[in-house]
């Protein structure tokens, strides 16, 4: 299945120029594993960095003091091409973090959603994977900060469609109206959630369900 919800350019391009951080890269390469139309885009964004760094070169007469000058840093970290994944199981990146889907260890955060926080994650950020029931829902809510949500098993309807596995939500600070998932039936919805804040849920029962996730 392609996924036809994809990264925005201005992340793909700094994942590319190594400018992002480790939540985030975990993130867009997790995606990357699953859209080739992303990892496409990713592919011909470090060409372009390439021909730029060499389009920028120092001239004969610098060249040495420039080798010189970069002996003592590491050398560049080299991408590897995602391995194949199963479709009931977690993409390489995450596979080589927590290991297979079904030995992930999830602990119950709310009434039909669970939760497995990765090394990433730090108080007020959370980076997990989150296992939401068959005919669960997000309460409605908004956000402060920049909410990233990657389907990696199942789906769910948002405002702004339908999402299955691969397909990513992305919702910033200027997504000011409020919004809510309904997971689709029949399947778990295990998705990997990047969070730069807590949600903000409008109702009583979210805010109550909002304290217990973020527990």
């Amino acid at each position: 299945m392609t996924p036809h919800h994809h990264l925005p350019a201005d992340l793909l391009s700094a994942y590319a120029a190594g400018t992002v951080d480790d939540a985030e890269a975990l993130f867009v390469a997790t995606h990357l594993s699953l859209c080739p139309a992303c990892r496409a885009e990713a592919a011909r964004s470090e060409e372009v960095g390439g021909a730029l760094f060499f389009a920028s070169a120092p001239t004969p007469t610098d060249a040495l003091d420039a080798v010189l000058a970069r002996l003592d840093e590491p050398p560049p970290a080299k991408r590897r091409p995602p391995a194949p994944t199963r479709p009931d199981d977690l993409p390489g990146p995450l596979r080589a973090v927590c290991g297979p889907l079904d030995q992930v260890v999830f602990r119950s955060v709310a009434p039909r959603i669970s939760r497995f926080d990765l090394p990433q994650s730090s108080p007020g950020r959370m980076v997990a994977l989150v296992a939401l029931q068959p005919g669960a829902w997000v309460p409605e809510h908004h956000h402060e900060h920049t909410e990233r949500t990657l389907v990696l098993t199942g789906g769910y309807t948002s405002d702004l469609g339908h999402f299955v596995r691969g397909d990513i939500e992305l919702r910033t600070a200027d997504d000011a109206h409020p919004h809510q998932q309904v997971i689709d039936p029949g399947e778990t919805c295990v998705v990997l959630a990047v969070d730069d804040g807590a949600k903000l849920p409008v109702s009583l029962p979210g805010q109550l369900m909002g304290w217990l996730f973020d527990r």
